[in-house]
């Protein structure tokens, strides 16, 4: 991964005051770690900060530290482009220097083969942690651009039917209560 972009660091040099308010938002260790997506709309307050490292469209966020070796170097993309943006101090970004499908990254990192891969960087006893820099040693497979976007949008629609099902229940039960109505 280091041949084809380079990492950043998450916030740095903050205290539990600076948190919470102010005109600037932050990624939060959740918002990566449960989300092959960023979600735009799990995102916490903080001053603005511009010695910060702000994120920007297609930037990858791995978080640094977990209690298990399994739940290390998950991964999340961004899919926005949004002024003063920072990433949570527990999680480091890595942004590509050359042209990726950003779903296609999105969804590779977190495949079997990836997350296998990460599994053995991880380093601890009661806490497990990843080295930034041994995380761009990770290999992955890059056809091309065009073969990406193709294999990007197939698992993006896979995920969207998905939540697609999972909300049915939601929907069919307000349905009921508009006929009850």
């Amino acid at each position: 991964m280091g041949e084809v972009g380079y990492t950043y660091t998450g916030l740095s040099g903050k205290t539990k005051k600076d948190f919470g308010f102010g005109d600037a938002k932050y990624v939060t260790y959740l918002n990566v770690f449960n989300n092959t997506i960023a979600k735009k709309n799990q995102l916490d307050s903080i001053t603005i900060d511009k010695s910060q490292n702000s994120i920007k469209y297609g930037d990858v966020f791995f978080t640094t530290s977990s209690e298990t070796p399994d739940e290390v170097g998950m991964s999340s993309i961004w899919l926005y482009n949004f002024d003063n943006i920072y990433l949570n101090s527990f999680c480091f970004g890595f942004r590509p220097t050359i042209t990726i499908d950003p779903y296609f990254l999105a969804y590779s990192l977190r495949s079997y083969y990836i997350r296998k891969q990460f599994n053995l960087l991880a380093q601890g006893i009661s806490r497990y942690n990843i080295s930034k820099t041994k995380a761009m040693d990770i290999f992955i497979s890059l056809p091309e651009v065009k073969e990406q976007k193709k294999i990007g949008n197939h698992f993006k629609m896979l995920d969207n039917q998905i939540t697609l099902h999972q909300c049915e229940p939601i929907l069919k039960s307000n349905l009921i209560q508009i006929i009850i109505s």
